[in-house]
């Protein structure tokens, strides 16, 4: 409906301008009446039309008749002031009326390009929550913001003025070139005799935009990213006195975004002085062929608000190729995005998973990260209402065995299963809502405690979330912040201690209440005090669950069901603390190590 409203809007603004075209030399032979013999004009000597029919007579004397019915109705029949003053306001009517016509053409054109590219906006983070994993170890998350933000501004803003360009100046650049012909087709061609010459410079500097405009925003990218590592990492370059460096490298990065910057603006900006210089000899050609034809001063007058009216569409568009060059690079990066296939997919007919109830099986799973393995032939046995630990040395594999099982990743090799059913026949969102995950790097979202702790679970009620609340042992220093549960915890919980966050995600996983439990490093970073409140916590929320748990400290999970043992992608041991300290093997080591250490 917009469109079509805008459209019309368009189409009513060209005709405004073709009507002041043939409307000004009525109202100026009103005014200023010249003898018909005393040019070759008036003695047969106009050029016959180029474009002469039945429409273009009919249309003379309906704006013929239409001014001489303003001048009657206003003006007293143009015999008295009164009707010279109805002629002289005609001109500024039909400007108001051109004006709010472009106005609203305008307007309805551009809330279509930004609704295109809201549109556009939605579906990019839309895909982008649908990726895995391993897009995002890969990706450089400033280059993703700024993909989403800047690139999709960039293009909203080609978008909106190629479609305004293109559906507005089109109606007013055939409806004024089909008047300019008729009335006089030498003349018009004369003024516009040198248009061509733009063409080669139009697709050279397109060009080059196409090429700067692309680095330009490939470096936009760098700025957003080097801005989110040195605001995130700020404690590390204070700590390190690297405030000079980080603002000699971030300098550079701006000023190589200045040169590009400036390059686009030199490729697009001097493409307007050729055009008007052209433009201008183009109108004194004009200019010379009327005196040479002694045309008389009203056609003159509007042969060339014709020519006026008819240089700003033609000029707009000789600069669409390069705008549309700028965009090009931005849509290419936004729609990289959303070329990315995740490999984690629902297949068709997936079906939902029942309440958990079994077991989790493990089936020769191997799995590796571009060419290295990481697993390499898992096989295990996880009885429901078990807790399973994950020992080893760093980088033996234990987070991507537990990133298996919600699907974070597909193994290369092998499968997972819970209750009999393999894990890629299962719908994700049946799968995920009975898993709940508490890691050593709690992610808080800079929101109120109340939203934290009840992300995952919003239909729960106040009483659900100040229960989880308390079993999580995060109650009573949630009621010491200012605002108690309607605290704002700043970015990732930068107001709270560690163990405060950590409880808070207790609390989130008790309220979901899963059937599956995946604890990675919980405890690690935590103090005596802290690590004390948090496994209390811990110890409420594990019991009736399956919980697999990955933990440095062999204390913590020494009463755990089953300890499996993984080195170097292997699973090199599982049993009990006591028969495994009891074989002397790789648990053995490391608890050794560890406790000669403490």
């Amino acid at each position: 409906m917009r469109f079509a409203g805008a459209l019309l809007f368009a189409l009513v603004n060209a005709l405004s301008a073709y009507v002041l075209m043939q409307g000004v030399p009525v109202i100026w032979n009103a005014l200023f009446p010249e003898p018909a013999a005393s040019t070759p004009y008036g003695n047969g000597g106009m050029p016959a039309p180029l474009l002469d029919s039945e429409f273009s007579r009919i249309t003379a004397r309906m704006i013929h008749g239409a001014v001489r019915l303003w001048v009657d109705m206003f003006g007293d029949g143009g015999s008295s002031t009164a009707g010279v003053v109805a002629m002289v306001l005609l001109v500024p009517c039909i400007m108001i009326i051109r004006a709010f016509s472009d106005y609203m053409s305008k307007y309805l054109l551009s809330w279509v390009g930004v609704r295109i590219i809201t549109d556009i906006r939605q579906k990019v983070f839309i895909h982008l929550q649908n990726l895995s994993l391993d897009f995002f170890n890969k990706a450089n998350v400033g280059d993703l913001i700024s993909r989403i933000v800047n690139d999709c501004q960039q293009a909203q803003s080609a978008i909106t003025t190629v479609i305004s360009d293109c559906i507005k100046h089109p109606f007013t650049i055939v409806i004024l070139a089909y008047g300019l012909l008729h009335e006089d087709w030498r003349f018009s061609l004369t003024a516009v005799v040198l248009a061509p010459v733009c063409i080669l410079p139009i697709a050279i500097y397109g060009r080059k935009v196409r090429r700067t405009s692309k680095l330009s925003q490939e470096n936009q990218g760098e700025i957003v990213s080097r801005l989110h590592e040195n605001i995130t990492g700020v404690r590390v370059v204070k700590a390190f006195h690297m405030e000079e460096y980080e603002q000699q490298k971030f300098w550079e990065t701006c000023y190589r975004q200045f040169t590009y910057q400036m390059r686009i603006v030199r490729s697009v900006n001097i493409l307007s002085p050729l055009i008007e210089i052209v433009a201008a000899l183009g109108v004194s050609a004009a200019l010379y062929y009327a005196h040479q034809q002694h045309m008389p001063t009203g056609k003159f007058w509007g042969l060339l608000i014709g020519i006026f009216f008819l240089y700003d569409p033609i000029k707009n568009l000789s600069k669409l190729h390069t705008t549309i060059q700028k965009s090009l690079a931005s849509t290419d990066r936004i729609f990289a995005i959303l070329d990315s296939q995740s490999t984690v997919v629902e297949f068709p007919g997936a079906r939902e998973l029942a309440p958990i109830r079994n077991r989790i099986q493990l089936e020769d799973i191997s799995f590796r990260y571009d060419s290295k393995w990481v697993l390499q032939n898992i096989s295990l046995i996880i009885p429901h209402g078990k807790t399973v630990a994950l020992v080893g040395p760093s980088g033996a594999g234990k987070t991507t065995l537990l990133n298996l099982l919600p699907r974070f990743y597909d193994p290369v090799q092998g499968c997972v299963k819970i209750d009999g059913a393999d894990l890629r026949g299962v719908t994700l969102r049946s799968l995920r809502s009975q898993i709940a995950i508490v890691t050593q790097d709690t992610i808080l979202f800079h929101d109120t405690i109340r939203s934290n702790i009840c992300y995952g679970s919003l239909d729960a009620t106040e009483e659900q979330m100040t229960d989880a609340s308390r079993r999580a042992h995060a109650h009573s220093f949630v009621l010491q912040q200012p605002q108690g549960y309607d605290t704002v915890v700043g970015e990732k919980g930068i107001k709270l201690s560690g163990g405060q966050k950590q409880r808070l995600a207790i609390a989130r996983a008790l309220l979901k209440d899963p059937s599956i439990l995946l604890l990675d490093e919980a405890t690690s970073a935590l103090d005596s005090e802290s690590e004390r409140l948090v496994q209390e916590a811990l110890g409420v929320l594990i019991r009736g669950r399956t919980v697999l748990v990955i933990a440095h400290r062999l204390s913590t999970i020494q009463r755990a069901d089953l300890i499996v043992v993984l080195e170097n992608g292997r699973m090199v041991e599982q049993g009990q603390h006591e028969e495994l300290l009891a074989h002397n093997k790789t648990y053995r080591k490391l608890y050794d190590l560890q406790f000669r250490e403490g």
